[in-house]
């Protein structure tokens, strides 16, 4: 190509750039991180729907009625990366459902049976 052509397809592209023919996206901003709680399915819903004393206390940690009794839920980002730390030796004492960790604590039988009938929905056996 001669430099003549070279520098016509040159301008060209700087043209077409200045033009708009290239279209930049903007950045999107602040975006929310979904919480496994409240995902499809809705876990806190449920224990909610279940008349259970639920309390969030971050996106990844709901509260049973109040420690140390309450039973405490905490979710991780996969199931498998809840087994690995029941596994682990990182959640001793919890079981693992689906994403969740579920600490018993003292919780009545009802209650937990409730709380494991919540956090099993949409769990994939």
């Amino acid at each position: 190509m001669s430099s003549g052509r070279l520098a016509a397809a040159t301008l060209a592209t700087i043209a077409l750039a200045g033009c708009g023919a290239v279209k930049v996206q903007p950045t999107a901003g602040r975006g929310q991180i979904d919480s496994q709680a409240t995902m499809n399915p809705n876990h806190l819903a449920c224990l909610q729907r279940a008349h259970l004393p639920v309390t969030v206390v971050n996106r990844e940690v709901l509260q049973i009625g109040s420690l140390p009794t309450g039973p405490t839920v905490v979710f991780t980002p996969t199931p498998s990366s809840a087994q690995d730390a029941q596994i682990s030796g990182q959640a001793q004492g919890a079981e693992a459902i689906g994403s969740a960790l579920l600490w018993v604590h003292q919780g009545s039988d009802q209650e937990l049976k409730e709380i494991e009938n919540c956090l099993a929905v949409g769990v994939k056996e």
